[in-house]
């Protein structure tokens, strides 16, 4: 069995005990962790190769179990019993599990494996790469293939999966549409002390506020009501957002043809789906965008008569009073920033993400929270000074001296008030919402996930 130096860590990582043996409890915990699923058929061979006292399995005995689970699969696929797996028999195996992927990605998989170069992958070769899971099966190791996630196919990025070309559209929307509602509702007082601290220039005597001083202000003025005002239009806005990005990507991936001279589930086609679909959702729901804005940053403690008292008298009196303009000021900006946004954060969590991924163990939802709150940051810090310029469009209700007259003058004026720190106002409060928010968002959406795959 190759790779013996890579089976102890393996075996390390299970042996929670740390008696140096594994018992069929520890088995089932980490491969609970990895979401992998243990059937009779697994049970069987572990116990086979247990030691006659019957007491969990040694090194050897893991060994054993790992080469055996590989030999089965690796039969599996080799249809045709050569000792070799070739292009068309993981074409073969995949399409049994309703997987289709492109001729070209799965000459990438077949290039990423074959360490010899002979176009074809043997049992030494299949192991190298999969003798890392603590119980194969050939439903992960058809994710894996399909996914990307541990292979090398010629760029440092490794393609991304969503949505999982195996689970419904609909359910992938619902999903991420109840954990988008569950992320803002969470961080809807930092969104709101971000969005104040980017259109009001002046609290303090430096002209800045800290956060600390804006949560206590919105707590004075307006209660805890204040701190969420605006966020159930922002919860009216996640569902069709999140279905239009799902359609639009999904549709650009399926209708791409496939034998043209680009790969179309390389990372370059994937930035441009991902920032496409951000772009036509951005479009479609911006007037919501608008309303919530408007709704966040309105003094509810004043009663004010020209107060907004809701999302359909905001969208109304908006429509009135600007015209069809007003409803989508700063739509420009949002547009400009939602390309490189998603560039950027897609690119910088692949990266990481591939670099993380040199082991089963690395692919963890604490290792996926820690990459996408650093890639959310680093895209946010790009795109940040373009939301300055989005909100403070947005909230203008077409005054006298408006400081919204175009995006470029908008940004201009803005630089000439405060310089960076003006740009970057509510900056802070942005770093401050990645966090949860991601965190929030995939563990309420692995979990809807996983109960509607059962």
């Amino acid at each position: 069995m190759p790779l013996t130096s890579k089976l102890q860590d393996v075996f390390n990582e299970v042996d929670e005990s740390a008696d140096h043996r594994i018992s069929w409890a520890e088995l089932q915990q980490c491969c609970k962790k990895l979401q992998i699923e243990l059937d009779n058929d697994d049970q069987s061979v572990f116990h086979s190769c247990e030691d006659q006292q019957g007491e969990g399995l040694s090194f050897n005995g893991f060994c054993k179990f790992v080469t055996l689970r590989l030999e089965k699969i690796f039969k599996e696929i080799d249809e045709d019993n050569s000792g070799y797996i070739d292009h068309n028999e993981i074409s073969n195996a995949l399409k049994k599990l309703d997987i289709n992927l492109p001729s070209r990605q799965i000459d990438g998989i077949l290039k990423g494996m074959d360490l010899n170069n002979d176009n074809r992958i043997d049992f030494d070769e299949f192991c190298a790469f999969f003798s890392d899971i603590p119980s194969p099966n050939l439903q992960l190791i058809a994710k894996k293939w399909s996914s990307g996630v541990g292979l090398d196919f010629g760029s440092d990025i490794a393609p991304t999966s969503i949505p999982p070309t195996e689970m419904p559209l609909v359910q992938f929307m619902s999903a991420g549409g109840v954990a988008g509602v569950a992320s803002r509702t969470l961080t809807a007082p930092l969104e709101k002390m971000k969005i104040i601290a980017q259109v009001w220039k002046a609290q303090t005597s430096s002209g800045r506020s800290s956060i600390a001083n804006m949560f206590t202000m919105i707590w004075k003025g307006e209660g805890i009501r204040g701190l969420f005002s605006g966020n159930l239009t922002n919860c009216v806005r996640v569902f069709p957002t999140s279905a239009i990005v799902c359609l639009v990507y999904s549709r650009m991936i399926k209708y791409t043809p496939v034998d043209n001279d680009k790969n179309p589930h390389q990372p370059l086609w994937r930035f441009v789906s991902g920032a496409t679909a951000g772009v036509v959702a951005t479009a479609s729901t911006h007037p919501l965008d608008v309303v919530r804005a408007r709704l966040t940053v309105q003094d509810m403690s004043t009663r004010s008569i020209s107060n907004y008292t809701g999302i359909v008298s905001a969208l109304r009196r908006i429509h009135i009073e600007e015209g069809i303009r007003g409803l989508y000021k700063g739509l420009v900006p949002s547009l400009v920033s939602i390309a490189p946004f998603l560039g950027v954060q897609q690119s910088v969590y692949d990266i990481m993400k591939l670099r993380a991924l040199d082991s089963a163990f690395a692919a963890n939802s604490g290792t996926f929270l820690v990459c996408g709150a650093i890639a959310g940051m680093i895209a946010q810090t790009v795109v940040h000074p373009l939301d300055v310029v989005r909100r403070q469009m947005q909230v203008d209700r077409g005054r006298s001296g408006s400081i919204t007259q175009t995006s470029l003058s908008a940004l201009k004026i803005l630089w000439k008030q405060g310089g960076p720190r003006r740009i970057y106002a509510g900056l802070t409060a942005s770093y401050l919402k990645v966090m949860p928010a991601a965190a929030t968002s995939l563990l309420v959406r692995d979990a809807l996930l996983g109960r509607l795959k059962d």
